[in-house]
C-alpha cells in the first residue's frame, strides 16, 4: 500500500519537476531564514542594547527587515508555483479520469451513479490537487522548522528543552489516533457527498416529471435524508478536528506556561540568561506554528489520500475490450448481419439470449415486435458491440465485430434511440454530433429529410439557436427529428430505428416514414416497434418473446397465423 502511494507521488511530480525543485528548495531557504532571526534579536540583546543604538545595531535591524522581505517574496512565488503545479496535476488527474471513464463498458454505466461519479471527478480531485502542494511545501518547512527549532532549543538550554522535547512527543502520539479516526470519516464522508451530488442531479434531470407528479416535497425528502447522512458524519468528523485544532491550542499555551515557569527558576538560579529565554519563547513559536501547520497537513493528507484511493479504485477498473488493440479490421462494406448461436445476460441477470440465431440480409428491412422486456433493444445494442456476449458471436460480412475496430463498427452502424438524447448547445452542434467535418449545406440536407428544417428556421437563431440541456426548449417530436437528422448526416451502411418515431403526432410520423424509406434503401436496416404500422412494409417482421423469435414473416402472412403478432396488432387498432 505505501509503494503504491509512492509511486502515485512520484509519477505525479515527475511531470512537474521544475516546480517540485522550486517549491521543495524555496520551502528549505525559507525555514532556514525563519531560524535566524531569534539569534539575531538574542545577539542584539545580550550584545548592542547595553550599549545604545549603534551602527551595528541598525545593520541587525537591517538584516532582520532583509530576512523578513525575503521570506515574505519567496513565500509569494512558492504560493503561486505551488499551487499552479497542484491545479496542472488535478487537470491532469481529471482528463485521466474521464478518458477513462469515456472508455468504460456499456455494463459498467449499468450499475454506475452519475453523482459518484462527478463527486470522484471534480471534490475528490480537487482535495487531491490541495495535497499535492501541501506535501513538498508544507512538509519541508514545518519537518526543517521543528528540526532545526528543537536542536536550537538544546543549544539554548538542554534541561528547558527536554522538558519541551517530551510534551511534544506525548502531542505527536495524541496525534496520530486522531489521525487515524479521521481518515475513516472524510472516506465517508466523500461517498455520502456522491450520495448527495446524485440525488440532487437526478432530482433536477427530472424536474418536469417532479412537477407534473407535484412532488417537490418528495425529492426535497429525498434530498434531505441523504443530506442529513452527510451533516451526520460531518459533525462527528467536525468533533475529531476540532479536539486537532484546540488541542494545538492548549498545548501552546501549557508549553509557553511551561517554559515562563521553568525558564524564570533558570534565571533565578543563575543557570540561563534573560536573552536566553527570550530567544526560547521565540523558538518555541516558531516551532509551535509548524507543528499546528502539521496537524493541519494531517487533515489535508487524510481529505487528499481518501480522494486518491477513490481516484484509484476507478483507474484500476478494466476498460471496455471494445478497445482492444487487437481489434484492427475495418468495414470497408456492412451489410450482411449473422447471429450465430448468441448467448447473453445482464450481470447478474438471467440469461436473455440462449442459443440465439438470426440472419439479416444486405438491404433487408427487418422489423422486430414484441412485449416490453422481450429482448429488442439489447438485441440492437448487441450489433453495436455495446455488450460483451457469454458465447456465440456476431458478424458483418462475414467479420465477426469483436475483431472490428470500434470506431469502424459504429461509423458504419447506426441506431437512433427512443430516448432521445440532445446536448446544451446548438441545432447545428447537435446535427453535426455524428459528423463534425459536415457543412452546412449538408446539415440542412438532414434536415430536410428528416422533415426538420421548417421548425428549426422559426427558431430565434435558425440552426444556431442553443437548445437547453437535454434540448429542454424542443418539444418531443422536434427533439426526435433532431436525432433523425443527426442520423441522416452520419449515413451509416446498416440502420437500427429503436422506437425512432414513438414521440411524433401521427401526420409528423407519415412524413417521417416516407423519409426513411427513402433513407433505408440500399442499406440493412432494422426497426424496433410498439406501433407496428412502423414495421408494416419491412420485408421482414420477427416476433421477440424472451429472447426467441416466435414468429416470422411479413404483415400479411404473420397476420393470417393469427398468432401473437396478430394479437398485437388488434390489440394496437382497439
Amino acid at each position: 500500500m505505501l509503494k503504491d502511494k509512492l509511486n502515485f507521488f512520484a509519477k505525479s511530480y515527475a511531470a512537474h519537476k521544475k516546480a517540485f525543485a522550486f517549491v521543495a528548495i524555496g520551502s528549505l531557504i525559507g525555514a532556514g531564514l525563519g531560524l535566524l532571526s531569534p539569534m539575531l534579536i538574542r545577539h542584539v540583546m545580550d550584545e548592542l542594547l547595553p550599549h545604545g543604538i549603534s551602527t551595528e545595531m541598525i545593520l541587525t535591524a537591517g538584516a532582520l527587515l532583509a530576512i523578513y522581505a525575503a521570506n515574505y517574496f519567496l513565500n509569494y512565488k512558492i504560493e503561486v508555483v505551488g499551487r499552479g503545479m497542484g491545479a496542472r496535476i488535478e487537470f491532469t488527474m481529471r482528463e485521466k479520469l474521464f478518458r477513462h471513464l469515456l472508455r468504460m463498458g456499456y455494463s459498467f454505466y449499468d450499475n454506475a451513479q452519475s453523482g459518484q461519479l462527478l463527486s470522484r471527478l471534480v471534490n475528490d480531485i480537487a482535495e487531491v490537487g490541495n495535497l499535492m502542494f501541501a506535501i513538498p511545501h508544507l512538509l519541508i518547512t514545518c519537518v526543517v522548522t521543528i528540526f532545526g527549532s528543537v536542536a536550537l532549543l538544546f543549544y539554548l538550554n538542554w534541561q528547558l528543552a527536554s522538558v519541551v522535547t517530551i510534551l511534544l512527543l506525548l502531542k505527536t502520539l495524541s496525534t496520530i489516533k486522531l489521525n487515524a479516526d479521521m481518515k475513516k470519516m472524510f472516506m465517508k464522508a466523500r461517498e455520502n457527498t456522491g450520495d448527495l451530488s446524485g440525488q440532487i442531479s437526478e432530482s433536477l434531470q427530472g424536474i418536469r416529471l417532479v412537477k407534473i407528479f407535484s412532488n417537490e416535497e418528495k425529492e426535497l425528502d429525498k434530498m434531505l435524508r441523504a443530506g442529513e447522512n452527510l451533516l451526520s458524519i460531518q459533525e462527528t468528523s467536525f468533533k475529531t478536528v476540532g479536539k486537532l485544532h484546540g488541542g494545538v491550542d492548549f498545548f501552546s499555551n501549557v508549553m509557553n506556561l511551561t517554559i515562563i515557569v521553568l525558564g524564570g527558576a533558570l534565571i533565578s538560579f543563575g543557570l540561563m540568561k534573560i536573552s536566553d529565554l527570550v530567544a526560547f519563547l521565540l523558538y518555541m513559536m516558531l516551532c509551535m506554528r509548524p507543528v499546528f501547520q502539521l496537524m493541519m497537513l494531517t487533515e489535508v493528507y487524510q481529505r487528499g489520500m481518501a480522494g486518491v484511493e477513490r481516484y484509484r479504485e476507478l483507474m484500476n477498473l478494466p476498460e471496455s475490450s471494445e478497445l482492444s488493440a487487437e481489434r484492427v479490421s475495418k468495414l470497408d462494406s456492412a451489410s450482411e448481419i449473422e447471429f450465430s448461436h448468441v448467448n447473453f445476460g445482464y450481470e447478474n441477470n438471467p440469461p436473455i439470449f440462449s442459443d440465439f440465431n438470426l440472419s439479416i440480409a444486405a438491404g433487408e428491412h427487418v422489423g422486430i415486435v414484441g412485449m416490453t422486456g422481450g429482448g429488442k433493444t439489447t438485441l440492437c445494442e448487441l450489433l453495436l458491440g455495446m455488450y460483451e456476449l457469454d458465447g456465440g458471436k456476431i458478424s458483418i460480412d462475414g467479420r465477426d465485430i469483436r475483431t472490428v475496430k470500434t470506431d469502424s463498427l459504429r461509423k458504419e452502424v447506426g441506431m437512433i434511440q427512443q430516448d432521445t438524447f440532445l446536448f446544451s448547445a446548438s441545432v447545428r452542434d447537435n446535427i453535426a454530433y455524428g459528423r463534425e467535418d459536415a457543412t452546412d449545406e449538408e446539415i440542412f440536407e438532414a434536415a430536410k429529410l428528416a422533415e426538420a428544417h421548417e421548425f428549426i428556421s422559426e427558431l430565434p437563431n435558425g440552426y444556431d439557436t442553443f437548445i437547453g440541456e437535454r434540448g429542454v426548449k424542443l418539444s418531443g417530436g422536434q427533439k426526435q427529428r433532431l436525432a433523425i437528422a443527426r442520423m441522416f448526416l452520419r449515413n451509416p451502411k446498416i440502420l437500427i430505428l429503436d422506437e425512432a418515431t414513438s414521440a411524433l403526432d401521427n401526420e409528423t410520423e407519415r412524413q417521417i416514414q416516407r423519409a426513411m424509406q427513402k433513407l433505408s434503401e440500399n442499406r440493412t436496416t432494422i426497426t424496433v416497434a410498439h406501433r407496428l404500422a412502423t414495421v408494416r412494409n419491412s420485408n421482414r417482421i420477427l416476433v421477440l418473446e424472451h429472447g426467441n423469435i416466435t414468429e416470422e414473416g411479413t404483415h400479411e402472412n404473420l397476420m393470417a397465423q393469427r398468432g401473437v403478432y396478430y394479437n398485437l396488432s388488434t390489440n394496437a387498432a382497439a
